[in-house]
């Protein structure tokens, strides 16, 4: 009994640990995204301008 007890307080802490991980994930999910928007397509590789219009929102 005592080792099933055990388990599954291990199992309790995992889960809300995986909790709070995604919690803080996605406090700062938009802020992630805003940075992904402003810099996607603001980079041409091939030419070097960094100001590429290669990808248009």
């Amino acid at each position: 009994m005592k080792e099933a007890s055990g388990e599954l307080s291990m199992t309790l802490v995992t889960i809300i640990a995986v909790g709070v991980i995604v919690g803080i994930f996605a406090l700062f999910w938009p802020k992630i995204q805003e940075a992904i928007d402003d810099k996607w397509g603001s980079f041409d590789t091939d030419v070097g301008n960094p100001k590429s219009t290669m990808i248009v929102k």
